[in-house]
């Protein structure tokens, strides 16, 4: 779907290079017989989740699995994407914990559920629990792995389907692994939906050629794990001396749909968020640190390099970022000129003329026009 493979063997299956591992694995998928019909219990909650139970509904309409039902855990507000699927296709659910017997199904399915699931839920299912974990396992272990993978700047993640090990999280062996390109200015949203369809579709891989795959599943190497947590709302807050403008343009990507970065504008003392965030490289042919450059971390300028052009950006660590759609305390959403005329007044820095570096004819800075960290 993306010009990769649709399955690659983990890197520890493959690290001496040996073709007739290839070989190997591919007469296993060419000589199964036709599985027996499953029955499945599905464990999810999100959008990444829902894509592949949307597969897994497939295979169950057209009768090449037996049974199919879901199990959600309750929500005080939300209803979760995987329940809203669930009660308009008229699949069962089951609260978790579910009460079910052994053998009651054969397998179960995890995606985005969020619970640590316990040896003895995991034992009711006679082929175990497979989990569809939005990273190349032994990376970015944890609840949120295309936050943290953006976040870091990767250039390219992946999706692994791994065995449910009881008492920790994302632990178990590897059956499969798809790697997924990220695009430079890609946001959690898009890259969240194109690892969606990349791993349903290698989920469905695993499901139907389970006994061959597990002929190959490796354990993951525990010298190379890194960890991708939860995270909450202090990711957001932003200290312009301590992160580059690439540092905080990712940190937007990541999670620019969830919640707003923010910091103090320190002239009112007041918590100011951001709606919007460009790439530094917006700002490439303007060359500020040339135009600025004693302007220290977090100072503030209003940039004009032409009438469609109007930027508020802030010096960071290394390099400038630049703002659109600012929030000021609780007044309503200000564009980068609202701002400058509210906050900047007569010191509003002005850059004007072509979009050639140094051609800049007013430059107006001032020293005490900044953001600095909150401390909310």
């Amino acid at each position: 779907m993306f010009g990769r493979c649709r399955f690659k063997l983990p890197r520890l299956a493959v690290k001496d290079s040996c073709q007739w591992k290839s070989d190997w694995f591919l007469k296993c998928l060419s000589t199964q017989s036709k599985p027996r019909r499953l029955k499945i219990m599905f464990f999810g909650t999100d959008d990444f989740a829902l894509e592949s139970l949307k597969r897994l509904h497939e295979k169950y309409k057209s009768q090449n699995l037996s049974r199919l039902e879901v199990c959600c855990a309750k929500t005080k507000h939300l209803v979760p994407a995987v329940s809203k699927f669930s009660t308009t296709n008229n699949i069962n659910i089951h609260v978790w914990p579910p009460d079910i017997k052994q053998g009651e199904f054969d397998l179960g399915v995890v995606a985005s559920f969020g619970h640590l699931i316990p040896s003895k839920i995991i034992g009711k299912f006679p082929r175990g629990m497979l989990n569809v974990h939005g990273s190349i396992l032994p990376k970015l272990r944890g609840a949120a792995p295309i936050i943290h993978a953006l976040k870091e700047g990767f250039t390219e993640t992946g999706v692994t389907i791994m065995k449910i090990k009881p008492k920790k999280f994302d632990i178990g062996d590897i059956l499969a692994i798809e790697r997924v390109p990220i695009e430079p200015q890609e946001v959690r949203p898009q890259l969240t939906h194109k690892m969606a369809v990349v791993g349903s579709e290698l989920l469905l891989r695993v499901v139907d050629d389970l006994d061959a795959f597990e002929k190959v599943q490796v354990a993951q190497e525990e010298d190379e794990v890194t960890y991708a947590p939860a995270i909450d709302k202090s990711i957001a807050f932003l200290d312009f001396g301590r992160q580059t403008s690439t540092e905080i343009y990712n940190l937007w990507r990541g999670v620019g749909d969830l919640m707003k970065l923010r910091c103090r504008w320190k002239p009112t003392n007041c918590t100011t968020r951001f709606g919007v965030c460009l790439p530094p490289t917006v700002l490439d042919d303007l060359d500020l640190d040339h135009a600025f450059p004693s302007a220290e971390s977090g100072q503030a300028v209003l940039v004009k390099p032409s009438k469609r052009r109007k930027y508020l950006c802030v010096k960071c660590r290394d390099g400038w970022i630049a703002f659109q759609s600012i929030y000021h305390g609780t007044k309503k959403v200000m564009q980068p000129q609202d701002f400058a005329n509210g906050f900047l007044g007569n010191q509003s820095v002005v850059v004007l003329g072509n979009q050639s570096k140094g051609d800049i004819k007013e430059i107006r800075l001032g020293a005490e026009y900044r953001f600095v960290k909150d401390n909310e």
